[in-house]
């Protein structure tokens, strides 16, 4: 199969995916507002790619350990089509986020995305550095109890939470530093501390690239350990308005059209 058909076919499942969870939740939910089916719907979308990408990744990397011992300079072809489902998961976000007008309020997630689209590409095209890939597509095995996270508090707004929210609140902050923190700074150490055989032009991005990942990492750390009520922090009620750990969509275009700047309807 064509790698880029691939991609293409990926988005056209993500899409209709969407469509369905979206058509699924409004029919059972019935009086949730649009912007709560919103928001379950697309975690949905997003819990699906964490979940398979997880289980792509963590294959990859155990039935090949030369991607955790060589990641620099090792490649196989197989390993392309985990990236570019990836790719094509963050292509379908950024799209789905400028047709719903959210970009005022998504430019972490639009750098964050853009940057691994870039490098995905690069490493399919140019042959090399999948075991860095593999390695940072890790955090991905965090996402899936993030996503979870916000699911279980959408479904329980205005209710008690259950015990075992908890289970997924403290292995959220568990896989933070286990698959976010760990795998980003062991490899960031790596290019700047230690010679690596890739163009230094390379080096450089993936240097700024990671760097900027550990800042989001960082950022959605700090965020869910004042929610979770982590170090110290009280742990917070949480509901559509407030469940985003990197912020509101819903409150930034309400900020703008409170200030009188004209905002673009939400599609349906």
């Amino acid at each position: 199969m064509d790698l880029y058909f691939f991609v293409g076919l990926v988005i056209a499942f993500l899409r209709i995916e969407y469509v369905t969870a979206r058509y699924v939740v409004k029919s059972i939910f019935q009086d949730w507002n649009d912007n709560k089916v919103r928001l379950f719907s697309v975690r949905v979308v997003c819990f699906t790619h964490a979940l398979l990408s997880s289980i792509m990744c963590l294959t990859w990397l155990f039935t090949d350990p030369n991607f955790i011992r060589d990641p620099f300079t090792y490649s196989s072809p197989s390993a392309n089509y985990v990236f570019l489902f990836s790719v094509a998961y963050f292509i379908y976000d950024m799209a789905d986020m400028v047709c719903h007008g959210e970009l005022d309020a998504s430019k972490e997630y639009i750098v964050h995305h853009s940057l691994v689209v870039i490098g995905f590409i690069a490493f399919v095209h140019f042959k090399q550095l999948h075991g860095l890939a593999l390695l940072g597509l890790l955090v991905e095995v965090q996402t899936i109890f993030l996503h979870s996270r916000t699911m279980v508090h959408l479904l329980y707004t205005g209710m008690e939470l259950p015990k075992s929210v908890d289970i997924i609140v403290n292995a959220n902050m568990i896989c933070l530093f286990l698959f976010r923190h760990i795998p980003i700074c062991s490899l960031l150490y790596q290019l700047v501390f230690e010679s690596q055989p890739i163009h230094w032009f390379f080096k450089a991005f993936l240097i700024c690239g990671l760097t900027f990942l550990e800042y989001h990492n960082c950022h959605l750390t700090i965020s869910v350990a004042q929610s979770d009520g982590f170090f110290g922090y009280e742990r917070q009620t949480m509901d559509e308005d407030n469940i985003d750990p990197l912020g509101s969509v819903r409150k930034e275009k309400e900020r703008i059209s409170n200030q009188g700047v004209p905002v673009a309807k939400k599609s349906q």
